[in-house]
């Protein structure tokens, strides 16, 4: 029996980063997260973040907002509004996940504490395996 992958709506992890953006996907009924990568944060990210979420037929959205810090509350909100525009025709639901001390662990995972692209695509799958736990813990 062949099922049929294409139906299946893959989860989007989202670290959005001042430079880059990571990014991570991972299937609903799987806790196995994968790397996509990162692209960068520029005039460019829409139309790409556009072509990720054809590619991999995505039905949800994580994206990483933190806690406390307010200005990057208030950037995030607007990247997901912009977000709603490029999805608007699909049904996808967004959801933030708390993204507090993802840099740190991915730092250690990555074992540079300098940011560079790759700690913010591990960030992109720490908050993916944070946002499915909470899912699975309602």
């Amino acid at each position: 029996m062949q099922t049929n992958h294409r139906k299946t709506k893959a989860i989007l992890g989202i670290d959005r980063g001042t430079k880059y953006i990571g990014l991570a996907y991972a299937l609903p009924w799987s806790d196995v997260v994968f790397p996509i990568g990162y692209i960068l944060n520029d005039q460019m990210m829409y139309f790409n973040i556009a072509g990720i979420i054809e590619k991999h037929n995505v039905g949800k959205i994580m994206l990483g907002r933190p806690a406390k810090q307010k200005d990057i509350q208030e950037k995030i909100q607007k990247f997901m509004k912009s977000l709603n525009y490029i999805i608007e025709n699909r049904e996808i639901e967004i959801q933030l996940v708390e993204e507090d001390y993802t840099s740190v662990q991915s730092g250690e995972i990555v074992s540079n504490f300098k940011k560079n692209a790759a700690t913010d695509t591990v960030s992109a799958m720490l908050i993916l395996e944070r946002g499915l736990k909470d899912k699975k813990s309602e």
